[in-house]
């Protein structure tokens, strides 16, 4: 029988993230603990085109109560939303004003460097129960901290991940040899031309690539990363330093505005998918950067559509890792006042498989502990089903500045160079005396 989740009033200062909290229950022998989650369904929700149901936030607190009878977890979900209204304001505003002990929080770097997250290094010391179910990635997602210069300030409790998608049916109406596992830029760019033009089977007009135009920052850097580019790095004392105006990002942002003329119109204002993606409307051959909530979910409710959307791994630097790190931090505030009841639920919800299928079944997040390949079985009938669960572990690190003024400063150069309003080499500059502002700032105010 499920727990009743009742919703909760949140005071005035809590309004300003935009919900209020589900709670497990309000019994008073238990510990409250209080969290933030991001772009979860409120309720139970179905997809028009694949009839899945995506489940709402409501069955992880039912889940966690029953896991869990001594804490009661009181959630805050929130829309990603944009600008203003986006989720980094309001987790802002509610770790300003102490509202909640955990946080599903994108922005994990920039508030550890501010000292206001737990370095979770001393809580896994001293818990004698204590099981790394995350591997490796507990050493790949260490940060800077003011105590701590390799810090561990969040788990991951799901991930998403970039891969290129390709439409193997448009490769076969063109005679073009299928996309490789691992495609180079050149590969990608000789095939793109071949794939834009008129449909020698259909008529339709085609196109050989695709950007999300929103979004181009990640694409960016992954198109750089591969030619040799580093964003800079982040000393003991946790200075940073980004360079953007180099010859490899420079050579990188040439190819990206080349590759932009075989991408169909309205790309550059996009923020999703091309129209038709996943149906027998799509027209577009070869799409870098797609997340898993774009296509895991819809592939599996028509194992058909598996066979002509396929996944390519993206593209790879030197190191042997590319694209944006897409897991998503789950960290605790310094000021929490229930750590020991913080810590426990944190576990819970970034390494149990319940929680694991809960991020699967209604955002098509993938797992991240050992157990997760078990908890979604189904991902590796895909006939890219080793591109699919292993993508993430060739993600680079996380980027520091990933939510701050530098992400905002390259986007807005990608979007102007795109449009053709500024030469690369403008572009970057400007991205480059924007970040170099910022740095500025931070150190000032350290």
């Amino acid at each position: 029988m499920e727990t009743p989740v009742r919703a909760l009033l949140l005071a005035a200062a809590t309004l300003i993230a935009g919900t209020a909290p589900l709670s497990s229950t309000l019994a008073a022998d238990k510990t409250p603990v209080t969290i933030l989650t991001v772009g979860y369904p409120d309720e139970d929700t179905t997809d028009a085109v694949s009839g899945a149901t995506a489940p709402g936030i409501k069955h992880l607190v039912d889940a966690f109560a029953a896991a869990n009878p001594d804490i009661d977890l009181q959630v805050t979900n929130i829309p990603w939303g944009s600008g203003a209204t986006g989720y980094a304001p309001k987790t802002e505003a509610m770790m300003k004003a102490n509202q909640a002990c955990l946080y599903e929080m994108p922005g994990a770097a920039g508030f550890a460097r501010r000292g206001m997250l737990v370095n979770l290094k001393s809580l896994m010391a001293a818990d004698k129960e204590f099981k790394n179910v995350w591997g490796k990635q507990l050493d790949t997602l260490r940060i800077w901290g003011p105590d701590d210069a390799h810090g561990l300030y969040y788990v991951p409790n799901n991930t998403g991940e970039r891969v290129i998608h390709w439409d193997s049916k448009l490769f076969a109406d063109y005679g073009v040899e299928p996309l490789s596992k691992n495609p180079t830029l050149d590969e990608i760019e000789a095939k793109a031309k071949k794939l834009t033009g008129t449909d020698p089977v259909t008529g339709k007009k085609t196109y050989g690539y695709y950007y999300q135009g929103k979004y181009a920052v990640w694409q960016f850097l992954a198109i750089a990363h591969s030619m040799g580019a580093n964003w800079g790095s982040v000393d003991d004392k946790g200075k940073m330093t980004i360079n953007w105006n180099t010859p490899e990002y420079l050579k990188a942002l040439q190819w990206f505005v080349a590759m932009a003329k075989y991408a169909p119109e309205g790309a550059l204002a996009s923020d999703g998918m091309p129209q038709g993606f996943l149906s027998d409307d799509n027209v577009v051959a070869i799409i870098p950067e797609g997340e898993q909530g774009y296509f895991i979910q819809p592939l599996l409710a028509d194992p058909k559509l598996q066979q002509r959307f396929r996944s390519s791994f993206n593209l790879r630097g030197a190191d042997g890792l590319g694209g944006v790190n897409t897991v998503s931090p789950l960290a605790m505030a310094s000021s929490c006042p229930n750590k020991d009841a913080a810590w426990k639920a944190l576990k819970w919800l970034a390494g149990s498989p319940e929680a694991e299928r809960y991020y699967f079944d209604s955002n098509g997040r993938i797992p991240v502990s050992d157990t997760g390949a078990q908890a979604v079985p189904q991902l590796a009938a895909f006939p890219d089903g080793d591109v699919v669960l292993t993508q993430p572990r060739y993600a680079e690190a996380p980027y520091p500045w990933a939510a701050d003024q530098p992400r905002w400063a390259m986007q807005s150069a990608l979007e102007a160079a795109l449009a053709g309003t500024a030469s690369p080499a403008d572009a970057l500059a400007k991205a480059q005396k924007e970040t170099t502002d910022w740095l500025a700032q931070q150190a000032s105010q350290n």
